[in-house]
């Protein structure tokens, strides 16, 4: 198997039953982890707008972004995966059966890895079954 089959066999029919955020995003599908630095949303920014409109403890937040960002996956919590999509800089793209797409990127700076799919919820160097640690190369482990 490669990394895209190794994904579509263990996310396609799965969905978020929980997740975390602090330095890193934690995303549970069943039993296994989605472990990244980031996640992306086409849906962020207006909803980054209207929060800092209309919650003003907003505006002194940290890390302003991962308020519309827990958002997001909460929104999409429940939701069936029904694709996902692997570039070849190994960006991963998830599907839900909303319409709801999740981005998780390749490019972040200042990180020794940028993303994993594992069953600890750790980093990939505790453990993984497909893991990104730099933009354009992936490493996977055949189950």
């Amino acid at each position: 198997m490669n990394p895209k089959e190794i994904l579509e066999k263990e996310l396609l029919g799965a969905f978020i039953s929980r997740f975390s955020v602090g330095d890193t995003w934690e995303i549970y599908f069943g039993k296994y982890w989605l472990v990244a630095q980031n996640i992306i949303s086409e849906d962020e920014e207006i909803l980054n707008q209207w929060i800092l409109n209309n919650y003003e403890y907003s505006k002194d937040t940290v890390d302003k972004e991962n308020i519309a960002k827990s958002a997001i996956v909460a929104a999409n919590m429940r939701k069936v995966v029904i694709g996902l999509k692997l570039d070849d800089r190994y960006n991963l793209t998830i599907e839900f059966e909303n319409g709801s797409n999740l981005l998780i990127p390749t490019n972040e700076d200042i990180v020794d890895w940028q993303w994993c799919f594992n069953k600890s919820g750790g980093d990939p160097y505790q453990d993984y079954l497909v893991a990104c640690f730099w933009e354009g190369e992936v490493e996977f482990k055949n189950h």
